[in-house]
């Protein structure tokens, strides 16, 4: 995972987002972008520990890559999935990302695609590059061909070469009858977008 990233994402998106995290959540990103670990976690503790799933996510990444904190997985799962909980798109990804490689908590393949699902339909490119390659190993989730294609179709629109080439591949390996439900799975999507 690329972390620093993921933190700025992750802070940047989530802590603005809400009302609540432009009282006190913006000092706790100014500390955070210069480096000032302490203050924001003096800014963002507050927040979290009141249910702010930005706040939350803010704490957990803060965990995951030792800013401010020790480092500890075991913590940022909980930050995370608490985050999650309250519907974080990147705290999904995060948190089903460690559910997936068994950081910071037990491996288990089916927690680690019940958020990633949750964090690809909140439209995360990597989520959905993660579920495209779930559906069609059947990783915790049942093998779907035509799930894997819109999860690949999805995050080929968002520029990933990879997920391209998934789709390519799919294209070609799908039934007719898988064709035809994941291109009706594409455009249910597409109407729920707009």
């Amino acid at each position: 995972m690329r972390h620093g990233l993921a933190a700025w994402a992750v802070l940047t998106l989530s802590v603005l987002a809400t009302p609540l995290a432009r009282a006190d959540g913006v000092a706790g990103l100014k500390a955070y972008e210069a480096g000032d670990y302490a203050t924001a976690l003096q800014e963002f503790m507050p927040l979290a520990e009141a249910g702010q799933p930005s706040a939350q996510a803010a704490i957990g990444q803060m965990y995951l890559d030792g800013h401010g904190v020790p480092q500890d997985p075991a913590q940022a799962a909980i930050w995370l999935e608490k985050a999650a909980g309250g519907g974080n798109a990147r705290a999904r990804a995060q948190i089903g990302a460690l559910y997936a490689t068994g950081t910071g908590v037990p491996q288990d393949e089916m927690k680690a695609s019940y958020w990633l699902l949750r964090a690809a339909n909140q439209n995360v490119r990597q989520s959905q590059r993660f579920m495209a390659q779930r559906f069609y190993g059947g990783l915790g989730v049942p093998r779907d061909l035509a799930q894997s294609f819109l999860y690949a179709a999805l995050c080929a629109r968002q520029g990933d070469p990879e997920c391209q080439a998934l789709s390519n591949q799919l294209a070609g390996e799908m039934s007719a009858e898988e064709k035809t439900r994941a291109q009706a799975l594409l455009q249910a999507w597409q109407i729920s977008a707009n």
